[in-house]
C-alpha cells in the first residue's frame, strides 16, 4: 500500500471511531464515510450495508450510497425475505449466513451468476465485494463495495477497505444494537413509553403528572370465546381485536400504554394537546374501533372469523405516568383515579348496553356534542357520575 493510502486509512479509521459514530443517523454516517474513501482515491460507485434486526415485521435494515447522490437511502426488508428468490439468489447470502468474503469482477468472468450483479454490470459496474462485519447471533452484517472504474479495485484499494473494516464493524454493531433495542422497546412498551425508557427513565418511583384523555377498552365475552374455540383461534381473535384497536388508536395519534388481558389502556394528548384536541382524538379512536369491529363482523360470515364486540370508556384527567414495581422488575404505566374511572366506565357499558361511555369531564372538554345518559353510580365512587354516549347520529 502506498504511504499516502495508508495514512488515509488511519485517518478514516480515526474518523469512524470518533466523529463518524456521532453522526445523527446511519445514512449520514455512510455518506460521510464514503466521501472520505473517494477523497482517498478508492473508486467507489455503490456501497450498501445490511444489518439483521429483531422485529415482528422487519427482517433487516439497509443503507445504500451511490456516488453522485447527495444522501444515502435507508431500506427496510420485510420478514419472509429469506424465503424469496431475491434472497436465495443474492450475492449477499453467503456472507450473511457464513461470513464469507465474496468478490466478483463484473464483465471479466462471463455472465454474472447473481441477478443483482448482472444488473450492476449492465449499469456499468466493474467490481463487487461483499465482506462480513461482526457476527450478531447466527448472521453477519454485511458491507458491499462496488466500483465502476475500469479494472475495478486495485490492491491498494482493497488494503484500505480492509484497514477500515474492523472500525466499521464496531460502529455498525453499536448502531444495530441500538436500533434493535429501540425497536423492541417500542414494540413491547409502545412508541412513547419505549422512547422514555430508552432515554433513561428507569428509576422506580419516578413519575410525572400528565393531563391526558384516557381510553379503556375490553373485548366482550372473551371467556366464552376461550371456552368454545381452540387455542389457536382464540389467539387469532385476540390479535384481530388488538389490531383494530391499535390501528384506530395510532390513527388518532394516541399511544397504547398496555395490553391488559383482553383489554387495552391508551392515552391521547400526552405529547401536549389541549383538552379539546385530546378528547376529540380519543373520541375519533373510539368511533373508529366501533366501525372497524362492525366491518369485521359483517365480513365474518364469509371468512369464518369470530364476532368481536368491545366496551370502551373515555375520561380526561391527570394521570401518574412512570415506573412502578420492584427493584429489578419495573413496569412503565399510568395510574391514578382518572385511569380507574375510565375502566369503571368501560365496565358500565355492559349494564347500559352501549359500546362507548364517556365521563362528564370528557363530555365537557370534547368539541363534539355527546348524548347525555343521566347520572349513574360508579363502583368505588361515592358520588354519581354524569355519563354520556356517542352522538345520536352514531347509533
Amino acid at each position: 500500500m502506498a504511504k499516502t493510502h495508508a495514512a488515509s486509512g488511519d485517518e478514516i479509521v480515526r474518523w469512524i471511531l470518533t466523529e463518524g459514530r456521532e453522526a445523527p443517523n446511519p445514512a449520514r454516517f455512510l455518506t460521510n464515510m464514503c466521501l472520505r474513501l473517494v477523497e482517498a482515491g478508492v473508486p467507489l460507485w455503490r456501497v450498501t450495508i445490511w444489518v439483521a434486526t429483531l422485529h415482528p415485521q422487519i427482517r433487516a435494515f439497509g443503507w445504500r450510497w451511490w456516488r453522485g447522490r447527495p444522501v444515502s437511502e435507508e431500506v427496510r426488508v420485510a420478514q419472509g425475505i429469506e424465503r424469496t428468490e431475491e434472497y436465495i439468489l443474492s450475492p449477499l447470502r453467503p456472507t450473511i449466513e457464513e461470513g464469507k468474503v465474496l468478490r466478483r469482477r463484473l464483465g471479466e468472468e462471463g455472465p454474472a451468476e447473481f441477478p443483482l450483479l448482472a444488473e450492476l454490470q449492465a449499469e456499468g459496474g466493474t467490481d463487487y465485494i461483499a465482506a462480513p462485519l461482526n457476527r450478531m447471533g447466527s448472521r453477519y452484517p454485511v458491507v458491499a463495495w462496488a466500483s465502476d472504474r475500469s479494472g475495478g479495485f486495485d490492491d491498494d484499494d482493497l488494503a484500505l477497505l480492509e484497514t477500515i473494516r474492523p472500525a466499521l464493524a464496531a460502529v455498525i454493531e453499536v448502531i444495530a444494537v441500538r436500533r434493535t433495542a429501540r425497536g423492541l422497546f417500542a414494540i413491547y412498551h409502545g412508541q412513547h413509553v419505549g422512547e422514555r425508557v430508552f432515554e433513561g427513565n428507569v428509576r422506580r418511583g419516578e413519575f410525572a403528572i400528565v393531563r391526558t384523555a384516557i381510553m379503556a377498552t375490553d373485548l366482550r365475552d372473551f371467556t366464552g370465546i376461550s371456552d368454545r374455540l381452540p387455542g389457536e383461534d382464540v389467539i387469532d381473535a385476540l390479535d384481530d381485536y388488538f389490531e383494530h384497536v391499535a390501528l384506530a388508536t395510532h390513527g388518532a395519534k394516541g399511544h397504547i400504554l398496555k395490553f391488559i388481558g383482553d383489554g387495552v389502556l391508551a392515552v391521547f394528548g400526552i405529547d401536549g394537546m389541549s383538552d379539546a384536541e385530546a378528547s376529540a382524538a380519543a373520541l375519533a379512536a373510539a368511533r373508529d374501533i366501533v366501525a372497524r369491529l362492525a366491518a369485521h363482523n359483517a365480513a365474518g360470515g364469509e371468512s369464518g372469523r369470530v364476532e368481536l364486540r368491545a366496551g370502551i370508556g373515555l375520561h380526561i384527567g391527570d394521570i401518574m405516568y412512570g415506573n412502578v414495581g420492584s427493584a429489578d422488575r419495573l413496569d412503565f404505566t399510568a395510574i391514578g383515579p382518572a385511569v380507574n374511572l375510565a375502566f369503571r366506565l368501560e365496565d358500565l357499558t355492559k349494564t347500559l348496553k352501549r359500546p362507548v361511555l364517556a365521563s362528564g369531564a370528557f363530555a365537557e372538554a370534547c368539541p363534539v356534542a355527546l348524548s347525555p345518559l343521566g347520572s349513574h353510580p360508579i363502583r368505588g365512587l361515592s358520588d354519581l357520575e354524569d355519563v354520556y354516549g356517542l352522538p345520536e347520529h352514531d347509533r
